[in-house]
């Protein structure tokens, strides 16, 4: 690791296999495990790479704990394992039941063959950018000093392939924050 101070820990979340029911497990778990400081919007993206599969559901979650990075991972693939997640070598953008990524870790940056802080997507995918933008505009990407708004801006507005699930937004929000119903 070149930086290890821990600070606000973003995760990015995705799936396309019975999406909601995974999501609403695996966040809910996030919840029981780390909490959840705030959820941002759900996007219903279309495929990328292997584009023959259903869209996906992707947003992000910012939690209240930050742990080490290996013991964070660790827990996020337990839960996704509770969901019968099965990582395919060969088809590492192919169908999933759920997907819980690291994305930042406070001023982390970390390179390893098996864990990469920031992800690197987010300077390519904006179904990752955006969410994460929402979450915290101003946190400042360690890798590249870019603020999340200004790297979700150079994607422009939403693209096509991306349309807001207000659905699935409202439902995640029920569940991870039922005090703020009353």
């Amino acid at each position: 690791m070149n930086r290890t101070t821990l600070g606000p820990a973003l995760v990015a979340f995705g799936a396309n296999l019975d999406p909601l029911p995974n999501l609403i497990h695996g966040l809910r778990r996030c919840q029981q495990e780390l909490g959840v400081r705030a959820l941002s919007t759900v996007y219903r993206t279309k495929p990328v790479g292997l584009v023959e599969q259903p869209d996906f559901l992707n947003g992000a979650i910012l939690l209240e704990r930050s742990l080490d990075p290996w013991l964070l991972r660790k827990l996020l693939r337990k839960i996704e394992s509770e969901c019968s997640r099965r990582r395919d070598p060969h088809a590492p953008n192919g169908p999933r039941t759920l997907d819980l990524d690291i994305a930042l870790l406070g001023e982390v940056v970390l390179e390893h063959e098996h864990l990469v802080i920031p992800d690197p997507n987010i300077l390519q995918w904006p179904f990752l950018a955006l969410p994460l933008a929402e979450l915290m505009p101003n946190l400042i990407h360690p890798r590249i000093g870019k603020s999340l708004a200004a790297i979700a801006a150079d994607f422009g507005p939403t693209p096509p392939n991306m349309q807001i699930d207000q659905e699935a937004t409202n439902t995640l929000q029920r569940l991870i924050f039922p005090e703020k119903l009353s």
